[in-house]
């Protein structure tokens, strides 16, 4: 990307930067009348100690970057999904979708622009790029460029996958306040990318999932009848470890009705609060190594496979 739009991409996560940076805006005009005066290779010098002062960063923090760089391939795998789906099969996505597909993918590549950049000012190597052909999309479907419910289905799992993931990621960047916010941040994006392909899902009335609703929860099938043991929202039985799998225990698993030890289920003599109900209040993370050994196991092809 253009040096000179980092420090936008980050302020489109991170709205407090040009405060880190320098309490007058005016400075930060300033320096971007500079910058256009000086040469590309002197640029990334300058940057260097502006995100230092603004992150308090000297010296590189190899788990912090560990983390961002496994949330940068999970975006790749997520900008590839899009990006294919409107370029390469322009016609899999009915016209009045589009718009909204259009703009999932320019928000995963604000995050990859963002992560990169974060990565590199933070002295670490982001992930290298991963192409399309990284990927592989059809766990749920060999149709998945060509069946747009299975297209919607797969973006869908994946996006779940991504917000378990960068849950689990949080604890890891605490020690740089200002990284957690942003990742918190992309976060929360990820989870609304999850909520309106659920409606568009939701929309399209297919069997086993006409009861979907927005956010992770106990599907209901075509009967009405709920399954509380069932939160793979996919309806396909290789993605349950998106779903379930943390370790052996299950952990994690997308059902859980306890938060800190605490049950949730009729808490305080709330009968009304089910186990349903707890279930769905949160969502779950999933541990670095789960993250690596599902995504390896359904979505990334070798030789990219995460180590």
């Amino acid at each position: 990307m253009d040096i000179l739009n980092i420090i936008d991409e980050i302020g489109k996560i991170d709205g407090e930067i040009y405060e880190r940076l320098n309490p007058r805006r005016k400075a930060m005009r300033n320096f971007f009348d500079i910058g256009k005066k000086l040469s590309m290779a002197a640029l990334p010098v300058a940057l260097t100690g502006m995100f230092q002062k603004a992150y308090g960063q000297t010296t590189v923090n190899t788990t912090v970057v560990s983390a961002l760089n496994l949330a940068l391939a999970l975006e790749y795998l997520e900008f590839n999904l899009y990006n294919n789906a409107l370029t390469a099969t322009p016609t899999l996505i009915p016209a009045a979708a589009v718009p909204i597909i259009t703009t999932i993918r320019a928000h995963e590549q604000a995050h990859i622009n963002l992560l990169i950049a974060t990565i590199t000012q933070l002295g670490g190597v982001p992930q290298a790029p991963m192409p399309y052909t990284a990927f592989n999309y059809t766990t749920i479907s060999t149709n998945v460029t060509t069946n747009y419910s299975t297209f919607l289905r797969t973006a869908m799992s994946i996006e779940d996958f991504g917000v378990r993931a960068y849950k689990g990621q949080l604890a890891n960047l605490v020690s740089n306040q200002s990284v957690l916010a942003a990742a918190a941040q992309i976060h929360s994006v990820e989870a609304r990318h999850s909520a309106q392909l659920r409606k568009m899902i939701y929309d399209l009335q297919i069997a086993n999932l006409i009861n979907l609703r927005p956010w992770l929860s106990d599907r209901a099938t075509d009967a009405g009848v709920v399954d509380p043991t069932n939160y793979n929202d996919s309806a396909i039985g290789a993605l349950s470890t998106v779903y379930y799998q943390d370790n052996a225990t299950l952990l994690n698993a997308e059902n859980k009705v306890t938060q800190a030890g605490i049950l949730l289920t009729g808490i305080n003599g709330f009968t009304n609060i089910t186990a349903n109900a707890s279930a769905q209040s949160f969502d779950e993370y999933l541990l670095t190594a789960t993250v690596k050994t599902v995504a390896n196991a359904l979505y990334i092809n070798k030789p990219y496979q995460l180590t």
